[in-house]
């Protein structure tokens, strides 16, 4: 199964997908309004804005999505940039989507000269196992959760 992974931007026909997948499975449980969250996924379709979309797609079908955000925690902000927002469709899952997800992230921000990453998480396994580190643990909405790193290459020149 060829999967493509790609900016948002050159697939607005997939904004609708992603919402949904991020209203449902985060959003409203944050109080956002599917409107909201709408609206974020299309500014991050401008070139130009430095937060960025992705998706992945199976024969032109959206299949997962990743954003790549400045700060995704009120408590973390002196940490950026972020990778936030990891989403496979359950059908999908375990085929490697979301290691190819995050991967297209981390060289994007290495491309624009970021050294590292951050994300946080309730289940740190999947970016353990694909090199990320705790750098702390903390409680919110009565759940652990797990502030994650990981370095970049190094640019040289």
């Amino acid at each position: 199964m060829p999967i493509k992974v790609d900016f948002l931007r050159n697939h607005p026909d997939c904004i609708e997908a992603c919402t949904n997948w991020e209203y449902t499975t985060w959003g409203k449980d944050y109080g956002w309004t599917r409107e909201r969250v709408m609206a974020g996924y299309k500014s991050m379709t401008r070139k130009e804005n430095t937060e960025q979309a992705f998706v992945a797609l199976s024969k032109n079908k959206p299949v997962g999505t990743v954003l790549l955000i400045e700060n995704d925690h009120e408590n973390y902000k002196q940490y950026r940039p972020w990778l936030a927002a990891l989403y496979v469709d359950p059908d999908y899952r375990r085929k490697g989507i979301a290691r190819k997800l995050v991967t297209t992230v981390k060289d994007f921000a290495h491309s624009r000269g970021e050294d590292q990453l951050f994300l946080y998480t309730a289940s740190p396994n999947i970016y353990s196992e694909m090199g990320w580190q705790i750098i702390e643990t903390f409680e919110e909405d009565n759940s652990q959760r797990f502030l994650m790193n990981t370095k970049l290459a190094v640019h040289c020149g």
